[in-house]
């Protein structure tokens, strides 16, 4: 079986089917595939004992910082032109293998997407998107809760990747012993990263394969560095380097402050200084230094309030910026091909200053059909989490720099398709639903666009365009008589500076500040809270006896009566129906909690009345395992359901009602920047297409956010610290956010009501608890005008 310049095609049971080639019957071109180790972070990268980089630069030092960059990534793509005879076989579902002579192992690639386009000079296309078979694995693995214990790195991997099928190698003298936990609620892929980084480790997933093309055995190696034995040829720039980029960030740090958990510094560890100082450095890079004068940067800690532990990761901190820092990329001929983990030494006296280093390679990107494409990059790495939640800042400057490109370059825009129906037809009566996304690199900008951005066209059997059919929008309906094909582009002349919605910040109201009143009927504090036609208010709240109470309250927030429905779920998020009088309350239930079964159920408000889950007066519509948030757009007719992984649900109401959980949209709020381990998960709320959510722990010990998406093109629209990106006028040293909930009035204009449990610093005495009531408007971008330049990318098809 001839190894190199193939692909294997595998069905999903990993059972040989196909073959790619470079020159056989069937072809693939314009493959990549890029490997790496660690993050190559050029805005916040530093220090790393084994990378000596730089202009005869050699850094030294006791401690590895580098490990909180280790990240192991390995993603790839490449064409088939449609019509051969393999062709057929490279869709989603199917894995792709090769094998790489460097490491002397076969790779397997889980097809997690792929797409289809044509253009005038060149036949139907596929590009097949690809991961490495065990990353998929992990991603879609919630490993068993265990609780927070001491662990060595063998029990730690091996309770991450239990049931996954893969093996582990342990090829490691590591003895860290580390704080390990799992909560049952994060993939372990994720769970994988953090393990990489905990131990400082590298991973190298891989499996066996027989003569026949047959996977024998899935192995992951773990170990302490990949090729840590390799030392590679010289790279000299004019042999065996083509090209060289060298990234240095030159304005060291020497005068660093540092913040904790709620604003805590140093200070009282630090004798009575907020600050520390590396005058050494300060003396080499700063040439005002006999003036004082330092060069200054803050750095926040969010999980860290102890002075003296604060100081010493500070400390840590400072090593990481106190010196330029530089990374390296560089395209190399076919013949030199470092593996990953390998260290190099390369030279370039043509560049200014003259280049002579060594460092390990920490990510490379090979191809087969193209080996003249292949590049290392190797440098300094460490990325050091700063400021506000690092995700924030990522997706502000992710969002910021896509959109300048994609109006710089329009064909840097991606059109994505999707068929969420399907795309074959049965009867001529039947519409399918077509979605399209913009993607510029791997950013959704679709809450960017204008909706007659979205141009859909379709072309006749015969390829012609059919001139009398076009349709705008992200999301459109398409009849049976719309058969053929049909391509959708990005008309880039529509992208906005502005998304879909957004908080009016200027327009924030405080509604009410209430005390608990007749705590004998309805306990301290709101879960949830939604306002009535007449003024009044219905709030939910879990009790001690894991019951959930809803109180009636007057325009004023007085409690006036209270009903208990039994083993009711946490009432976290909730809705109200008014119809003939009642008001019905749409809410999940808990129907059998050792099954972690809950129904979306709905009953009437009855002052008093306690309902037990048999109680003929609650309607149970649907049974679904871990669904614990319920809430429902009347206006447009969906309801959303949400679970404790993070997935979210958005499904017809005259489904639900007929007891049929029919998913239209999901999207997980993990691919939002919440992180399930770290944040806790408050409430949410829908008015299609948009889900808005918050979170933020009452011991303040996680950011207050609020996020907002829209489910149907997945684009995000906002995301909100409510403490620090806008001013909700509360000044209270504890405050936990509680209702999120979306209004729409006459007017069709919305805004959202936001509750806040409050309360001094350590006092949980009761009459000292109060909730403050918020109300912000939701402003809806206007819709742009009609533009008459072309600037749209390729086509991105969908044969229907």
């Amino acid at each position: 079986m001839a190894l190199n310049n193939q692909y294997l095609i595998l069905d999903p049971n990993l059972k040989r089917i196909g073959t790619l080639t470079v020159d056989g019957a069937t072809k693939f071109s314009n493959d990549s595939i890029k490997l790496q180790l660690a993050d190559s972070d050029t805005t916040s990268t530093g220090y790393d004992d084994d990378a000596n980089v730089g202009t005869k630069d050699s850094y030294t030092g006791t401690i590895n910082l580098n490990a909180q960059s280790k990240k192991f990534d390995h993603q790839g793509s490449l064409d088939v032109l449609q019509g051969q005879p393999d062709s057929d076989k490279v869709v989603a579902g199917n894995n792709l293998a090769y094998y790489d002579g460097l490491s002397g192992h076969w790779y397997v690639m889980r097809i997690y997407s792929v797409e289809e386009r044509n253009t005038a000079a060149v036949k139907h296309v596929t590009t097949a998107n690809f991961t490495n078979l065990c990353l998929y694995t992990l991603a879609h693995h919630y490993p068993l809760a265990a609780a927070p214990s001491n662990n060595s790195i063998q029990v730690a991997f091996k309770e991450c990747f239990n049931a996954t099928g893969w093996t582990l190698d342990f090829q490691t003298t590591n003895a860290i012993v580390s704080l390990f936990s799992i909560d049952g609620k994060t993939k372990a892929s994720t769970l994988l990263q953090t393990l990489i980084q905990a131990y400082n480790v590298e991973i190298d997933p891989y499996v066996e394969i027989d003569s026949q093309g047959n996977i024998m055995k899935k192995v992951c190696v773990i170990t302490d560095k990949l090729n840590a034995d390799v030392v590679y040829n010289e790279a000299v720039f004019g042999k065996n380097m083509t090209s060289i980029k060298r990234t240095t960030v030159s304005t060291p740090v020497t005068k660093l402050i540092p913040y904790g958990a709620n604003g805590s510094t140093i200070a009282n560890a630090n004798n009575g200084k907020p600050y520390i100082v590396d005058d050494d450095a300060n003396q080499r890079y700063n040439p005002d230094w006999q003036s004082g004068l330092y060069y200054e940067a803050a750095v926040t800690a969010n999980s860290i309030e102890n002075p003296e532990g604060l100081k010493s990761w500070a400390q840590d901190m400072l090593k990481l910026y106190n010196h330029p820092r530089t990374y390296y990329e560089v395209a190399v001929t076919p013949d030199f091909n470092p593996p990953l983990g390998a260290t190099i030494r390369f030279k370039d006296e043509l560049i200014k200053p003259v280049l002579d280093a060594s460092g390990r390679v920490i990510q490379r990107t090979i191809s087969f059909a193209n080996p003249y494409g292949n590049t290392v990059g190797f440098g300094e790495y460490t990325t050091v989490q700063v400021a506000t939640p690092a995700w924030i800042t990522g997706y502000q400057n992710a969002i910021s720099n896509a959109l300048a490109k994609a109006k710089a370059d329009a064909s840097s825009v991606k059109p994505v398709a999707l068929t969420p129906d399907g795309n074959n037809f049965t009867d001529t009566t039947q519409t399918k639903r077509l979605i399209l996304q913009a993607w510029e690199g791997s950013t959704n900008i679709s809450s960017y666009i204008d909706s007659k951005g979205f141009i859909w066209r379709r072309h006749n059997p015969d390829g012609t365009v059919d001139t009398n059919y076009e349709q705008t929008g992200y999301l459109v309906q398409v009849p049976h008589n719309a058969v053929g094909t049909l391509s959708g582009t990005i008309e880039t002349g529509y992208i906005q500076n502005d998304p879909e919605i957004k908080l009016d910040t200027s327009n924030i109201k405080r509604v009410a500040d209430f005390l608990p009143t007749n705590t004998n009927i309805g306990g301290v504090g709101r879960q949830y809270m939604c306002p009535l036609s007449n003024g009044t208010y219905i709030g939910s709240q879990k009790t001690i006896h894991g019951d959930t109470l809803y109180a009636l309250h007057d325009s004023n927030f007085n409690v006036i009566s209270a009903m208990t429905v039994v083993n009711g779920g946490h009432g976290a998020s909730f809705d109200v129906e008014e119809s003939d009088g009642t008001v019905y309350i749409w809410a999940s239930t808990c129907v059998d909690s050792g099954n972690n079964l809950y129904a979306v159920s709905r009953f009437p408000y009855i002052p008093g009345a306690k309902l037990e889950p048999t109680d003929n007066r609650m309607t149970h519509y649907c049974t679904i395992a871990d669904c614990r948030y319920v809430n429902v757009d009347f206006v447009n007719g969906y309801v959303l359901c949400g679970f404790t992984n993070g997935r979210r649900d958005i499904i017809k109401l005259a489904d639900i009602k007929n007891g049929n959980y029919n998913v239209q949209y999901s999207i997980n709020i993990a691919n939002y920047g919440f992180d399930l381990k770290k944040q806790t998960y408050q409430s949410q709320t829908l008015s299609f297409p948009y889900v808005i959510f918050h979170s933020g722990n009452m011991d303040m010990h996680d950011k207050r956010m609020m996020y907002a998406a829209n489910v149907v093109h997945g684009g995000q629209e906002f995301a909100v610290d409510e403490l620090n990106d806008i001013d909700l006028g509360i000044t209270d040293h504890n405050i936990e956010p509680e209702t999120c909930h979306l209004m729409q009035n006459s007017n069709n204009e919305l805004s959202l009501f936001l509750t806040f449990h409050c309360r001094p610093a350590n006092d949980h005495t009761t009459k000292h608890q109060v909730t403050r009531v918020i109300t912000i408007p939701i402003i809806v971008r206007a819709p742009s005008g009609t533009i008459n330049n072309n600037t749209t990318n390729d086509n991105v098809n969908t044969n229907n």
